[in-house]
């Protein structure tokens, strides 16, 4: 699983310190508990597209579980052996004005991939966060969760998602300039890299 986010805790960076509200954003439709947006991998697995569910904190646990301790420290930046059940409550639990949390479930309601997105209405721009699971990679799970972001980033009017990532995490660092976005080391913080990506640019070349 690879994921662009940092935190004392295993989640993007502005789950712990959550940025100002701004009237001008726009929170995102919402989400029926139906089984989302179905599709089907190259390999042929059926898969769901939705939004995350409160009910979702166990699966999502699971899914941590997942991780081997490099590839949770690669997504956390520190080496955390599980997710807590208070903090998986509190990831499924967002609020809609300013965070976005999606999943891609199996049949069986195991979590395949999330990202979510943070509003930061003071520079309109979006902290963001893609991790899939370690068996479920190369299927395009990561592309089809950046575009559902993308889309959600136009939908609120942000101008840029960006998110740090370790300079050894060489999957999410491949995975974003395979995608468009720019990387620049960040200030003070050696080893990171963030990625960013203009919003309207990157959701004119999905379609494209």
């Amino acid at each position: 699983m690879h994921d662009s986010a940092r935190s004392r805790a295993p989640a993007y960076r502005s789950a712990t310190r959550p940025p100002p509200r701004g009237t001008h954003a726009l929170a995102p439709a919402k989400a029926k508990r139906g089984r989302g947006e179905g599709f089907t991998t190259p390999d042929g697995k059926p898969l769901f597209l939705r939004a995350i569910h409160p009910d979702d904190a166990d699966a999502l646990r699971r899914g941590f579980a997942r991780l081997t301790p490099e590839q949770a420290r690669l997504r956390t930046f520190h080496r955390i052996a599980e997710l807590s059940p208070e903090m998986a409550e509190r990831l499924t639990r967002v609020d809609p004005d300013t965070t976005t949390a999606l999943v891609v479930v199996d049949g069986d309601g195991e979590i395949r991939g999330d990202a979510r997105l943070h509003v930061d209405a003071v520079t309109d721009s979006a902290e963001f966060g893609v991790a899939v699971d370690p068996g479920y990679t190369n299927q395009g799970i990561g592309w089809r969760l950046m575009q559902r972001l993308t889309e959600d980033a136009v939908r609120r009017g942000l101008c840029e998602l960006w998110g740090d990532v370790l300079v050894e995490n060489h999957t999410m660092l491949d995975f974003a300039k395979a995608m468009g976005a720019e990387r620049r080391r960040v200030e003070h913080e050696p080893g990171v890299v963030r990625v960013t990506f203009r919003v309207r640019d990157t959701a004119h070349a999905q379609k494209t």
